[in-house]
């Protein structure tokens, strides 16, 4: 009788051995991680700081900031700066607008995620998701103009997929901006929307990114005015911007207004840090 009810008491001992040992490194491991995520979130701190300063001692260029020997592009590049986080800068008038819509351009976009017809449905429903018409009896929810752009995956027609940037192309939260600007600035306008927005080849775009490596902005201007995709040949930066930044597997995002008479340091309009990618749960919109 005793050497059985020894093996069983050394059994439960080693089983609650194991549940301690498999506790003990699950929470060393978070531990681990909780540091990793500060360090990460410190570096991006220092990073922040010195990009912002930057571009407000820097000389304003349409397509960047020019600092010393240092060129900030604003078409969301990613350059690594010297603590080793990388920053992508997007000038907001380069991205397409859910306030100032162009719907011809939004519609063509939509194209590269789905079939003509799906995507001139999505675009209808973004701009009935906005319309404060209340006798319309196809509106939507919402009714009012976008508050974040994570209620475009309420929009009929619009998945997670499309919504989030992926190794093969950037998502929809990378493209489009909620109020941006009304002009456009194509000297910041990312590749993917040059072509799959606004129409360029990739010879068009070739030559585009050629004149942006040798800051040639007028012959920039003068492109896109023979292609006919701007009605006149100014690229003009605006002061709103979104950040990216990358350390390590942590990403944060950010959107500042960036101007020279606002004291230091800028106004953050949205900080995500760390930045996931979007799912939703559930659509309230049918």
């Amino acid at each position: 009788m005793v050497l059985p009810l020894a093996l069983i008491v050394i059994t439960i001992m080693v089983t609650m051995a194991s549940i301690l040992l498999v506790r003990s490194s699950a929470e060393i491991d978070e531990a681990a991680l909780v540091q990793e995520q500060w360090q990460a979130r410190l570096k991006i701190n220092d990073a922040e700081q010195e990009l912002l300063l930057s571009m407000f001692v820097g000389e304003q260029l349409p397509g960047g900031y020019n600092v010393g020997d240092l060129f900030v592009p604003t078409d969301g590049k990613f350059i690594k700066l010297k603590n080793g986080v990388e920053v992508a800068v997007q000038d907001l008038a380069g991205l397409l607008s859910l306030h100032y819509l162009r719907k011809a351009e939004l519609t063509r976009l939509f194209t590269a995620y789905t079939d003509e017809q799906h995507a001139a449905q999505i675009v209808n429903n973004i701009i009935r998701w906005q319309q404060e018409d209340s006798d319309d009896e196809q509106r939507l929810e919402r009714n009012a103009p976008f508050r974040s752009l994570d209620e475009l995956m309420l929009i009929p027609g619009i998945t997670p997929e499309m919504f989030n940037d992926n190794h093969e192309r950037p998502g929809l939260r990378s493209l489009l901006a909620l109020s941006g600007s009304s002009f456009v600035n194509f000297a910041t306008v990312p590749d993917f929307l040059l072509v799959h927005a606004f129409g360029l080849t990739e010879s068009d775009l070739s030559r585009m990114n050629t004149l942006k490596d040798r800051s040639r902005w007028d012959d920039i201007s003068t492109m896109i005015f023979d292609l006919g995709i701007a009605v006149d040949q100014s690229l003009i930066p605006s002061s709103r911007y979104r950040v990216l930044y990358k350390y390590k597997g942590f990403t944060a995002r950010a959107e500042y207004q960036v101007r020279t008479t606002i004291p230091l340091p800028p106004r953050k309009r949205l900080w995500y840090f760390p930045d996931h990618e979007r799912h939703f749960l559930m659509s309230t919109a049918q």
